[in-house]
């Protein structure tokens, strides 16, 4: 193991905008697919200021998985990372160079294995890490994750990148301005609409509709409107929006309706679907009635996500949908590496803390699904 760096949280303060921040993938998964891919891809296009690539790591398509067709898609792929400087490897400790300088690691495997990945760069000397969504399966493991990494000085953030939707933050923006009994109301569907789609989905999200999709909206309410656990009162599952589906042997809901009320009286609504369409929307009801409503995309969204999908057939929908949200996530987090304040979080990145919260609040509403599921329903 090699020795760790005691790096400052923000080891660039002061230095001018040409210094970089060298980024890792680890865990980057299949082209137009993988989350550490399109995180590789928006990086390799230089539009994220101030960072650069330097190394992927991808132990699956590079050992066991390199003779598959994603493995395939995957080599053609990186053989042009490499060429453009990037170093490719099949595992962190081994064959990474130890960082120099403050590096960031951006973590993207599967959630089960994330937390190992994360103990593995903070031992090899990485000094920041950017964690994807929900970062572990269970608080638990995510509390210890959170408790090592404190104990090695090295700041962790979390890939929640709807605390920066525009629709989330319009919405923000009119409930405070309307009385203090209206409620909010979270939608958000997925565009696994086929049979085969739906069953891909269920396999590789086997931790389930609520922590691999609901946990963005979760997050999202304990970011921009003060909800937690301690705040809820009472969390209600609507039974004719919720269904129970089990797909090549995986169980799980591919639609799920609720209502959380908190303490102080104020419903926040929530309404997935893994399926018809790639769309969020955010709606403030007063009395009863709808007041404002924006959506995800918006006519600008929209025509961006049209030139991604164009330019890379067969990319995630979402990947499209969500691309400037992507950056300006990494964006901030870079920018607090070079700029920030010791000690500071970069501004709406949401922290270890918040996804710990997120994932009590998710276990919460999981329970009262349990619960319903034991009702008389033929949905759920």
């Amino acid at each position: 193991q090699p020795q760790q760096v005691a790096w400052p949280h923000c080891c660039y303060k002061g230095m001018e905008r040409e210094q970089v921040v060298e980024v890792a993938i680890l865990a980057c998964g299949a082209p137009r697919r993988g989350m550490g891919w399109y995180h590789a891809k928006q990086l390799l296009e230089g539009r994220v200021t101030g960072a650069k690539l330097t190394d992927i790591v991808e132990p699956f398509f590079l050992t066991t998985g390199k003779e598959t067709q994603a493995g395939q898609d995957f080599a053609r792929w990186a053989a042009a990372a490499e060429a453009s400087g990037v170093r490719l490897h099949q595992f962190v400790a081994a064959e990474v160079p130890v960082p120099q300088v403050p590096k960031l690691a951006v973590v993207c495997g599967r959630t089960v294995d994330n937390p190992q990945l994360v103990r593995e760069a903070i031992d090899h000397g990485f000094s920041h890490i950017f964690l994807e969504k929900p970062g572990a399966p269970t608080v638990k493991e995510l509390e210890d994750l959170d408790a090592y990494a404190e104990s090695k000085g090295v700041p962790v953030y979390m890939g929640f990148n709807r605390n920066f939707s525009k629709y989330i933050l319009a919405a923000k923006e009119h409930l405070g301005t309307v009385p203090a009994g209206s409620s909010l109301l979270l939608v958000n569907k997925n565009s696994f609409d086929t049979s085969e789609a739906l069953d891909e989905c269920f396999e590789r999200n086997s931790e389930g509709i609520i922590k691999n999709m609901m946990i963005h909206e979760l997050v999202v309410l304990i970011s921009h409107f003060g909800v937690s656990c301690d705040t809820v009162r009472d969390i209600v599952i609507d039974r004719n929006l919720t269904c129970m589906e089990t797909r090549k042997g995986f169980s799980d809901m591919s639609k799920i309706g609720l209502s959380i009320v908190v303490k102080s009286g104020r419903e926040f609504k929530i309404r997935l679907d893994r399926q018809n369409g790639e769309v969020s929307e955010a709606a403030v009801m007063v009395n009863g009635e709808e007041a404002f409503r924006a959506s995800r995309p918006d006519p600008e969204i929209a025509k961006v996500a049209t030139e991604i999908e164009e330019a890379e057939p067969g990319i995630m929908p979402y990947f499209a949908m969500q691309d400037g949200e992507y950056i300006v996530l990494k964006q901030r987090v870079v920018d607090h590496m070079l700029h920030g304040q010791h000690g500071s979080v970069p501004d709406g990145v949401a922290t270890l803390a918040g996804g710990i919260e997120g994932l009590r609040l998710a276990d919460r509403i999981a329970t009262a699904a349990a619960a319903a599921a034991r009702g008389r329903n033929q949905q759920l």
